[in-house]
């Protein structure tokens, strides 16, 4: 999921689909330090959140990207290091992609797995 993310931005960046465009585009919006409680990890979990520009005038249903950060970083890396607003800004106004949600949640020092012990799950099912 992570490399399909990366790639799908990378790929949008590399083709050129995503510029600078001569008119303004209409911007979404990036809302940070929302918490959410996960019976999983039982604890409650930060999330950044991306909407797009229509998102509070539409009735329409949205397709919702989640995209991890890295294994350092937080829910506010994919803003402040890969502009991933900024992409997802040009490219639903250059319509290569939909208005789309973009959910990036802070998993902490982290791999996103369960820990060999069990004092962190991320699944449940099995272990490890």
């Amino acid at each position: 999921m992570v490399r399909r993310c990366i790639g799908f931005f990378t790929l949008l960046m590399l083709t050129g689909l995503v510029r600078p465009a001569a008119a303004q585009v209409a911007r979404g919006t990036v809302q940070e330090g929302h918490t959410i409680y996960s019976e999983i990890l039982g604890k409650e979990v930060r999330y950044t959140v991306y909407l797009p520009y229509d998102y509070d005038t539409s009735t329409r249903f949205y397709p919702v990207v989640y995209l991890l950060h890295g294994y350092t970083d937080n829910d506010v890396g994919w803003i402040q290091f890969g502009e991933a607003h900024l992409l997802a800004d040009e490219a639903i106004a250059h319509r290569t992609i939909p208005p789309m949600i973009i959910v990036m949640p802070d998993a902490g020092v982290s791999w996103y797995i369960n820990n060999y012990d069990g004092s962190e799950r991320y699944s449940v099912g099995h272990r490890g």
